[in-house]
């Protein structure tokens, strides 16, 4: 049994046409089965291939070279308690397989999502190793339940999610995105779920294989921190105190440091950003082992993963093991066993994104300064003339200590017993366990920050966590098919989830010296624990119907009850229904040749989000004094108010989909729109003060999401040249409707550093400040625009669009801020190609976004024009007098006005459009016959470019990650790194 590359088929189906008897190709693609008349026919069938039938004549020894399927409608899809064939499906489903993206050196398989998958938003918001990817499916979001989608792995909900699992044990996701296909999660699926199905084995596979790469990740130059160098600093040093003796009665004179630039020549001194990075290898390396005999079934993966950050004293490291084992007692009585276990060891400084923290601070650093002395040591601060006091960020990077590690365990035990033919029961137990430990120490040579130099007394502090989460379900399910024209697809379930978190950290201060960084080294140490828990307990229920294999039907049902609410509210229902249409099987049809395939499908229902928090229904008690007898007592007393009606926000939603096969099926064309409203949206509300509080929990609030997906498969052959493409777009609208009891706005109350406004009427999370108007480029324009207070020729020039009335007063005040910017893109989209000829194979994937701005907020610190930070090259282009204008652009250095330019305005928003190459790779497979079935060399590249106007360094950044209410916002990210790989894959017979 072979391909049309003569290469051999392992697992290929055997049957005798109208008998039982079947059998499965080995790893040579040899088989044997016995028939009984010389008129019986043999199929053969695999996925991924078309189904043959041959006739065997009086043949002895039968070859079949089978063909590469066109159509994958006969494809088995995981979707939530079960499988169901593509053609059948009614809900909105994506699907990819695991092993396509199998040469993604990558430690995450969120990485290796992007641009796969219709109507998810998969961002790349930090490039810190081992930082999960920010994922939002159609648009989802909360104001405080978060927008983060249920991840279900071999069927259990679990607590690490993604970060605990390599991809390589990975064998199919499945994301879920409408009601149809959630409702079955209730009270978890309102932001979508993401089930994983890990590797195991079939009846007649037997191998091993070996794959390895390593890699080597650099930061490329695109969007690195324009900052001045040494010799246009120095200038602009000279020219700022020049111009505060002309303007400001300075008297002190240049500092010597900055009197001569031209000393510097062409010197471009510390590139503070660039001393913290380097050029960092990776490696990874997996080995598979499974056996498939007719009763014991056994799959093992091991895995070990090592990146080097390319931030100096950062990397990440897992091993990583699975065992999913299947043994069948009988035909009837099996009995599974999975094992999962993940080891992570990780390093990376904590406050390195942000605001003023270490990233932005060191390229704030004066360019003149050198970070290491000629002798080869190191200076440990630094203070220049009119700027704050800093460590040496080399050093701090370098020599502060932040490791830690975690341990997960995750299991997954099943009985399975088929009562009578297709009624079967199922019994399962599945366990997610794990243990946390990190330290932190600042020794006292690098203890400090942005204003603050050391040596300072060295501070740690210890933390540990673990948690257990347990799941118990008992299903039964029931398959029945009457006259071949009823089919019957029934489940009942009943499930009991718990999980439980214990934390407890040790802070430590007053160390004696830098000798020892563990805790308990510290003279002073202060420590707390905290414990939480939540549990719930659902029935489930569906039914799967079709009719003459064309009208199709499916209801299912979620009721869930839950600890995290009231207890007027602790139940809920969370039903849906779907309709499909397999029009293409109607005979009025069947004149249509170049129509292969055209389904219709309908869904609506109910889902929720319980992401609240475990204890918000109850009222709070805190630490409170008392007056007792005329003396000051401690006591307790009631914090906040509970609300014993408080429960889950509830999404219904709307599918309406269109499936398409052309071209014998060559061209295939999904659409989805789909509409969903949230309400319940969990905010505090406004109460009389006269009740002692002034707001309460409740469930109050209403956001709209509406959209449109199209996915596109192309198959093309081309003799021994093999071409499929895809491309998926999305388009995902939102609109704020209610928001609390008065609609009072969330968000943006301060001038900057608070960029984001939510408010009734608009879309969530977008862009709330002034609009940029320039500089005040002489006395006849100062004279004739509005102003504030501070203003003066020179300065920063904002838009009057408003007033106290509503109106425009003449005047710059809070009240001219509007809506400056949109963080929600008009469309995202995906490009995926993969060409075949002979032994050659070449992939890449493309991944984007139209529309979507972002603020780069750093520019509030990067384009300070106090003096105390360095600045842009573009401050050169400032005005400093009405003969020296600059560009109009950029204001003057003048005390007391420049805080205006920092304030959030249209000159920090910029387009996020963007098209990055999330990976090419080219590969060749050497079959060979003899103890190696085949080894395939390969190259790899991620992220090899990107096409963007915005001028940082990642347009996906987002310091809030997707989060609905706060996403575009770029502040000093880690970088993200372009990584070159080299792998090899070996398959043993």
């Amino acid at each position: 049994m072979v391909d049309r590359s003569n290469n051999s088929l392992q697992g290929v189906t055997v049957t005798i046409k109208g008998a039982s008897r079947t059998t499965v190709t080995d790893v040579f693609g040899n088989y044997s089965v016995s028939v009984s008349s010389d008129t019986n026919v043999l199929i053969f069938s695999a996925i991924g291939f078309e189904t043959m039938e041959v006739p065997v004549g009086n043949r002895t020894t039968l070859n079949v070279t089978l063909v590469e399927s066109i159509s994958n409608l006969e494809e088995v899809i995981v979707v939530g308690y079960g499988t169901v064939q593509k053609r059948n499906l009614v809900g909105s489903v994506s699907t990819v397989d695991a092993s396509k993206l199998q040469d993604m050196p990558v430690n995450n398989i969120g990485q290796k999502l992007q641009g796969q998958i219709a109507g998810a938003q998969i961002y790349h918001t930090s490039g810190a190793p081992g930082n999960n990817m920010a994922i939002r499916i159609r648009g989802a979001a909360s104001i405080n339940a978060g927008n983060n989608p249920l991840i279900v792995i071999d069927g259990f909900p679990t607590v690490t999610g993604l970060s605990s699992i390599s991809p390589d044990e990975i064998a199919s996701i499945s994301v879920l995105k409408d009601a149809s296909a959630t409702s079955l999660y209730g009270s978890r699926a309102a932001n979508g779920v993401v089930l994983i199905t890990t590797k195991s084995a079939v009846a007649g596979q037997h191998n091993i294989s070996f794959n390895t790469s390593v890699g080597l990740e650099s930061v490329g130059d695109r969007g690195k921190p324009n900052q001045m160098s040494a010799r246009e600093f120095a200038q602009f040093k000279k020219e700022f105190y020049e111009d505060a003796a002309r303007y400001e009665g300075y008297t002190g004179g240049v500092p010597e440091l900055y009197q001569h630039p031209e000393i510097y020549g062409d010197n471009q001194g510390t590139d503070w950003f660039d001393i913290l990075l380097r050029t960092a290898p990776s490696q990874n390396y997996n080995l598979s082992v499974v056996s498939g005999k007719k009763d014991l079934k056994s799959s093992i993966n091991l895995n070990y993963t090592r990146q080097e950050g390319v931030m100096l004293n950062s990397n990440f490291g897992r091993f990583s093991g699975r065992a999913n084992n299947v043994y069948d007692v009988s035909d009837r009585f099996s009995i599974g066993l999975n094992i999962g276990f993940s080891h992570v060891n990780r390093h990376v400084l904590p406050k390195m994104e942000g605001p003023h923290q270490l990233i932005q601070a060191a390229y704030l650093m004066d360019p003149t300064i050198e970070y290491k002395n000629a002798d080869g040591t190191y200076p440990i601060s630094f203070s220049r003339p009119g700027m704050f006091a800093n460590p040496n960020w080399y050093l701090v990077v370098r020599d502060r200590q932040s490791p830690s590690k975690s341990t997960n365990l995750l299991t997954n035990a099943f009985l399975e017993y088929e009562i009578i033919d297709g009624l079967k029961y199922k019994i399962s137990a599945n366990g997610d366990i794990g243990n946390g430990v990190s330290r932190y120490f600042e020794p006292s040579h690098v203890r400090g920050g942005l204003f603050s130099a050391p040596p300072q007394t060295p501070i740690g502090n210890y933390n540990t966590n673990n948690f257990l989460s347990w799941l118990v379900e008992n299903t039964m399910t029931y398959q029945k098919t009457i006259n071949e024209a009823h089919s019957f697809d029934g489940l009942l379930g009943y499930s009991v989830q718990k999980t439980t978190f214990e934390s407890g950290s040790i802070d430590g201060t007053q160390y004696p010296d830098n000798e020892i960084s563990w805790v308990n080294a510290a003279n002073i140490r202060l420590g707390q624990a905290g414990t939480n828990d939540w549990s719930i307990l659902s029935y489930i229920g569906r039914l799967n119907y079709s009719y003459k294999n064309r009208y199709l039907l499916s209801a299912a049902i979620r009721r869930d009850g839950s600890s995290k609410f009231g207890v007027n509210a602790k139940w809920g229902n969370f039903p849906s229904v779907a309709l499909g249409w397999i029009a293409s099987e109607e005979e009025f049809l069947n004149h249509v040749n170049q129509l292969d395939f055209l389904k219709i499908r309908m869904s609506n229902g109910k889902v929720g989000n319980n992401n609240i928090g475990d204890y918000t229904h109850l009222s709070t008690v805190s630490a409170a004094n008392y007056a007792l007898n005329d003396q000051v007592a401690a006591g307790r007393a009631k914090s906040s108010l509970g609300n014993s009606n408080l429960t889950w926000e509830t999404t219904s939603q709307f599918d309406l989909g269109v499936e398409v096969g052309l071209f014998n099926n060559r061209l295939f064309a999904t659409y989805d729109y789909y509409w969903k409203r949230t309400n319940g949206l969990l905010y505090a509300i406004d109460i009389p003060q006269q009740s002692g509080f002034s707001s309460i929990s409740s469930n109050i609030g209403e956001f709209n999401f509406w959209g449109h997906e199209v996915e596109l498969q192309s198959k093309n052959q081309f003799n021994a040249l093999t071409w499929n493409a895809s491309l998926n777009i999305s388009f995902n609208r939102n609109l704020v409707k209610k928001l609390g009891t008065n609609d009072t706005p969330i968000g943006a109350y301060n001038l900057s550093w608070d960029p984001h406004r939510t408010q009734v009427g608009r879309p969530m999370g977008q862009f709330f400040g002034f609009i940029y108007d320039g500089v005040y480029m002489t006395q006849e324009e100062f004279d004739t625009q509005p102003k504030r207070a501070a203003s003066m020729v020179g300065t920063v020039r904002f838009k009057d669009i408003s007033g106290p009335d509503g109106m425009p007063d003449g005047q710059i005040t809070p009240d001219d801020r509007t809506f400056i910017g949109d963080p929600n893109p008009d469309f995202i989209y995906g490009i995926t190609n993969e060409f075949t000829y002979k032994n050659f194979d070449f992939s890449f994937v493309l991944a984007g976004s139209v529309g979507g701005d972002i603020v780069d907020e750093s520019l509030s610190s990067t384009n300070d024009l106090a003096g105390i930070f360095n600045v842009t090259k573009d401050v050169a282009k400032r005005w400093r007098s009405i003969e020296n204008p600059g560009d109009g652009r950029i204001p003057r250095t003048r005390t007391g006005t420049t805080k205006d330019f920092t304030d959030l305005s249209t000159w920090m928003v910029f387009d996020g459009s963007y098209l990055a190459a999330k990976n090419i790779t080219f590969g060749y497979r050497i079959p060979l016959k003899k103890y190696i079935e085949s080894v395939r060399l390969y190259g790899s590249i991620q992220n090899l470019f990107i096409l963007t106007n915005y001028p940082g360094m990642n347009p996906e950044a987002s310091r809030n990650g997707l989060n609905g209410l706060g996403a575009g916002w770029d502040f000093a990210s880690y970088p993200i790194s372009r990584v070159f790989s080299l792998g090899l894959s070996i398959k043993f017979i």
